[in-house]
């Protein structure tokens, strides 16, 4: 009947980083399953698994696009997943910054002055401007060379394209080209993107992008890899996609999820290990988890705590 006693840390010794975040898996509630997640992100590493790290757009919009970047910039994740919005704001941060603002300012307000709202982070319309310019360079470039696209080429172009502009360094889709690490942006057609293709296809009616073959290679990387570890922020298409893919293989080796889903929704962010266990996504151990939790706050102390930091 239960195991190990519930104690938080100890504030009265000398602060010391490394018992701090040993304490959670002691203190109960989310901060127990956050030490397990903590475990199992050492566990990916020690056991050589290729890790696979699914987000949503809101981890680019916000810092967190931040210590992404470092992941894939020191090879610490072996495949990326995320959304339109993941790459374009990762993108268009290369350029000028997000501000930040109020979740309760008018949104009348804020469209009259040309300034768009992601919860409490704020982003001129002069930021999706330059991107404008960014993508007809990217999209004439791709169709005068008369190859034919991938949706993985087009995002491995994306970085390239970066390369050589004032902050590119700053941009995970830059380090995952210049590392050859493979990004999927899932779906390629939604958001600014999409917008740019639609209206490049209407000046060019034979252009178009083949999405099968991102499909192939995360397939062919899941069936050829040794051990695997998912760590997947949020839910939406990235989580699924990886998830799913790991079907193939009878799941997961190390599953870790952070969001604010609930089962009773039947969500896909909602939806637990033990359901991913039922559609054999994760693996039937006790190698995964589910942080319940904003992951601007869980998603910073995971990487503090469980990678080996550069």
């Amino acid at each position: 009947m239960g195991s190990g006693a519930i104690k938080g840390y100890d504030f009265n010794r000398q602060f010391d980083a490394k018992e701090f975040f040993a304490a959670f898996s002691s203190t109960g509630l989310q901060a127990t399953n956050l030490g397990k997640a903590i475990d199992l992100t050492k566990k990916m590493q020690k056991d050589g698994a290729k890790i696979f790290l699914g987000f949503t757009s809101n981890a680019s919009t916000s810092g967190l696009r931040d210590i992404i970047t470092y992941l894939v910039k020191n090879n610490l994740v072996h495949f990326l997943v995320t959304t339109t919005g993941g790459i374009e704001e990762d993108v268009i941060k290369t350029h000028g910054d997000f501000l930040h603002g109020s979740f309760e300012e008018s949104g009348s307000y804020l469209r009259k002055n040309g300034v768009n709202r992601s919860g409490n982070i704020y982003v001129p319309n002069e930021r999706y401007i330059w991107f404008e310019g960014f993508m007809k360079n990217l999209l004439l470039r791709l169709y005068k060379s008369g190859a034919t696209i991938d949706s993985v080429d087009f995002v491995r172009e994306m970085g390239r394209e970066l390369e050589g502009k004032t902050r590119h360094k700053e941009s995970f889709t830059y380090w995952a080209y210049k590392n050859n690490i493979p990004l999927l942006c899932v779906p390629l057609a939604d958001g600014a993107i999409g917008d740019h293709l639609y209206f490049f296809k209407k000046n060019h009616p034979n252009f178009s992008i083949d999405l099968v073959r991102e499909v192939e290679l995360l397939y062919d990387i899941v069936l050829n890899a040794g051990k695997t570890g998912a760590i997947i922020i949020g839910g939406s298409v990235p989580k699924h996609h990886i998830m799913n893919a790991l079907m193939l293989r009878e799941g997961a080796d190390y599953t870790v999820y952070i969001n604010t889903g609930h089962e009773g929704e039947g969500s896909n962010a909602g939806a637990n290990v033990e359901e991913a266990k039922s559609w054999g996504k994760a693996a039937h151990n006790d190698n995964n988890v589910k942080v319940w939790g904003e992951a601007s706050i869980i998603f910073p102390i995971l990487i503090a705590a469980g990678f080996k930091l550069k």
